[in-house]
């Protein structure tokens, strides 16, 4: 077929990609004009189907235009050989403004909670942060009172520059570490291979969220997630420091903005720099035995890491003295360790056996669990390990050579992490080896993606010449269309995941306002699952987390409040509180019926309700009646 074909195809390419701009922006008015009313306890059921389809459209498209080149290419080349230059061109424009289609795609997903006018989303630590962020932007705290200042400032610049709410401040932060993540990704891996097809593949690999997976790394505001998505843009210039041609001006030029990034990075969160500690110390060993061992190599001949890897170690010292996060983070996990050999093992083990007993009376398992969060990253994690092994074993192969070097380092980076992962695996109830994992996907994903590259380059030939297949581009399309509706199904919480959506509405934020502005003094205050302690912080701005309000026991809560307490207290429910624990948990902890039961306990009045969050009084003086 004729490079003529092609430019008959191009018309209807450009059309398509029309469609698909235009389809998300219809989505995102949609899902404007669909703002939540209430809690909404799965963002997915809730957002409007139209909205849902606008965005499988436009990334069907982008992953069309992405990876099925014009008929021409396709069928009209020999294996091996370069389609003619109009044609490169026309792929040059059109693959570019598909990746562009795909990321505004990712954007208006990740920004549904900010588009459809959510009050906040995040719980636990999300509304700690948010706190801290209102502390920051009144000025009771400055960014050198906290241990991870990024996000929080970040958070008050935004305030102040724009004039929205703190709450759609911070959600505006997470989304910018998201976007940080879906360049650098894709522009590190195009730094290493320095193939246009091996970004397009990096970009949509990226789109896969593989840090986050609901656990110790999540989409609402988290330290350490947005700091693992923000280091990114350090990988991506630690690549370009390496093959950096080794003048002084772009060596100077590179390792600055390497040196800057570094600073953000900590500032973002220091445990993470850390654990990038490990891997950088590990990647200049490896650099030093090549310069002993094979000095006319590869890894030889490019930029050492020696001194950026000790400005790292530097700047983590200097960073936690004033903390004291190093040696409180020493003697947490020594203990953990000697807790864990005394009492014969214990720490996330048993946490995950609790887990599986919990998930088995809901009628589910760790197995299911395992498949839904993390099919992606073993098919990501099995790409990575073969081709490291291909890396390692194969001598015949000039791809293979090119990208050994990064290939090894990140390598060495997994290996060197693993400990890290053992380590807090030990710490009782610990859930933090996710966070090891999250930074270890991020290196997955780089590795996975060049595989993918690797595959596609290795085998398009014989697609070409296939009866049966004409081009083996449309598997690609096909396998990452697959991949992402797999993966981002699970990246916000849900009853899919057996958990509630972390989605604060108006009501239930003014319910606890409201609640603490009216709170006698010499009345406590007691909730579920530490909620109250966590909407202190948001709303107060505290130095130091709320402590102070402390649970129901879960054999009181329905029956027996009055008798459980010798003194007065408030109790506070929200309607989070409901779906939580009877949709989400399946009655786990809590029946229907124990929320019920508040209305008629004698001794438990209800005296203030907005719809969604209920302020009942404990009268303890009725506990002999």
């Amino acid at each position: 077929m004729s490079p003529q074909s092609a430019v008959t195809e191009e018309p209807f390419r450009k059309l398509a990609l029309a469609v698909g701009f235009l389809a998300v922006a219809v989505s995102a008015f949609l899902a404007h004009g669909a703002p939540a009313t209430g809690y909404e306890l799965s963002l997915y059921t809730m957002t409007p189907g139209r909205v849902w389809a606008g965005l499988l459209v436009a990334m069907a498209i982008a992953l069309a235009i992405a990876f099925i080149p014009p008929s021409s290419v396709t069928g009209g080349t020999r294996a091996g050989t370069e389609p003619d230059s109009q044609t490169n061109t026309r792929l040059f424009t059109s693959r570019p403004l598909a990746v562009v289609l795909g990321g505004l795609t990712m954007i208006v997903f990740a920004g549904l909670p900010l588009i459809r006018g959510y009050r906040f989303f995040g719980n636990h630590d999300a509304l700690t942060h948010l706190g801290w962020a209102r502390a920051m932007a009144d000025g009771t705290i400055v960014p050198f009172d906290l241990y991870y200042p990024g996000i929080h400032t970040v958070t008050a610049m935004i305030n102040a520059a724009v004039g929205i709410p703190l709450e759609q401040s911070l959600l505006l932060a997470i989304l910018a570490t998201m976007i940080v993540f879906w360049i650098f990704v894709p522009l590190c891996a195009g730094t290493i291979v320095s193939n246009r097809r091996a970004v397009v593949i990096a970009a949509f690999s990226s789109f896969l969220l593989l840090p986050i997976t609901t656990i110790s790394m999540y989409m609402t505001a988290h330290a350490m997630s947005q700091a693992v998505l923000f280091s990114a843009l350090l990988f991506f210039l630690f690549a370009k420091y390496l093959r950096a041609d080794r003048s002084l001006a772009t060596v100077s030029a590179v390792g600055t903005a390497f040196a800057l990034v570094s600073i953000a990075t900590v500032v973002y969160h220091p445990q993470l720099v850390a654990h990038l500690i490990v891997v950088f110390l590990g990647i200049s060993l490896v650099q030093f035995l090549a310069r002993r061992i094979a000095s006319q190599g590869r890894i030889a001949n490019q930029t050492p890491m020696y001194g950026q890897a000790l400005f790292l170690v530097a700047l983590f010292l200097v960073w936690t003295s004033n903390h004291g996060f190093f040696s409180g983070m020493i003697d947490h996990f020594l203990s953990a360790a000697v807790d864990f050999i005394l009492r014969d093992g214990g720490g996330a083990g048993d946490t995950v056996a609790m887990q599986g007993a919990s998930l088995g009376a809901l009628g589910s398992g760790l197995g299911e669990i395992f498949v839904k969060l993390f099919t992606v990253h073993l098919l990501f994690t099995l790409l990575a390990a073969g081709l490291i092994l291909a890396a390692i074993g194969a001598r015949n192969s000039e791809w293979l050579a090119r990208i050994r070097p990064e290939t090894l380092y990140f390598a060495v980076a997994l290996v060197g992490l693993g400990p890290l992962f053992v380590v807090y695996f030990l710490a009782p109830g610990s859930t933090m080896y996710f966070r090891v994992f999250g930074l270890m996907m991020v290196f997955v994903t780089l590795l996975g993606a060049i595989a993918i590259d690797g595959l596609t380059g290795r085998f398009s030939g014989r697609w070409r010449e296939s009866r049966f297949v004409p081009s083996g581009r449309p598997l690609l399309a096909v396998g990452f269309a697959l991949l992402l509706l797999l993966s981002l199904v699970a990246v916000f919480p849900s009853p899919y995941t057996y958990n509630p959506s972390p989605h604060v509405s108006d009501q239930q934020m003014s319910g606890y306002e409201t609640a603490f502005d009216t709170q006698a003094d010499e009345v406590d205050i007691v909730g579920l699952r530490n909620g109250p302690n966590r909407f202190d912080d948001a709303i107060h701005g505290n130095d130091e987390r709320m402590r102070l309000h402390f649970d129901v026991p879960e054999s009181a809560f329905g029956s027996g409040l009055v008798d459980e307490y010798d003194d007065d207290r408030y109790l506070l429910v929200s309607q989070y509180d409901y779906d939580r624990e009877v949709h989400a948990y399946g009655e786990l902890r809590h029946s229907d019926g124990d929320f019920s039961a508040l209305e008629n306990e004698p001794g438990v009045n209800r005296i203030h309700t907005n719809g969604e969050f209920d302020r009942y009084y404990i009268d303890a003086s009725m506990s002999d009646a």
